[in-house]
Parts: C-alpha cells; structure tokens; sequence
C-alpha cells in the first residue's frame, strides 16, 4: 500500500467517523429519514437549543424517549402538547425541548379522556 492510498483510507475513515465532514451532507438524509420514521423511532433528545438549567431539568425528571412504563408515555399525559403537522416530536408544559410521544418522565399525569 502507497502513502497515498494509505491517507486515503485514513480520511475516509475520519470522514465517516464524524459524519461524512459536512453538515449539509448529513442533514438531509437524516432529516428525511426522521420524517419518515413513526413517532416510536423518532429521536427527540436534541438539547442544543436549551440553557443548561433546561436540559438539566430534563435529566433530573428522568426523561426517556422511550418509556419502560407500562401504559405511561407523554403521548397520553396530561403536560404533553402534540407535534406539529410533519413534526415527530412535540412539547410539554413542564419540560423545554423536543419531546418523543412515546417518552416517559416521573412528572406523567393521565391526560384527561
């Protein structure tokens, strides 16, 4: 193998590692491929936007984008607020940030039928 070839592999292999070296490169499939995955695949654990205080609060009430709680998921508590139209992930009255319906966190209320 040449120095060359060698780098070559090197770069790809760093390349890949974080991400494919472009943000816009990655955006699109991953935004695509969100969008259509249902609610249940959604990843909704984005905390970029949030002050430290905020994502904090997050990891203090235990949230989960997934819930282990039988019956129990934001979908169906009373703080959740439903994703927008083409969104997968919505809100909540107590939590900031991207919320997945099918979370969970120790704040859950049943939302009223």
């Amino acid at each position: 193998m040449t120095a060359a070839t060698g780098a070559s592999f090197g770069l790809a292999g760093i390349l890949s590692g974080c991400g494919g070296g472009g943000e816009a490169d990655t955006a699109t499939p991953a935004a695509e491929s969100e969008a259509a995955a249902p609610a249940a695949q959604a990843s909704c654990t984005d905390v970029s936007g949030l002050t430290d205080a905020e994502a904090s609060m997050r990891d203090t009430l235990g949230y989960v984008d997934s819930s282990t709680e039988d019956g129990k998921s934001c979908a169906n508590c009373a703080l959740y607020t439903a994703a927008a139209a083409g969104e997968s992930c919505g809100g909540c009255t107590l939590l900031k940030g991207p919320i997945n319906p099918n979370g969970y966190c120790v704040s859950w209320a049943m939302a009223a039928s």
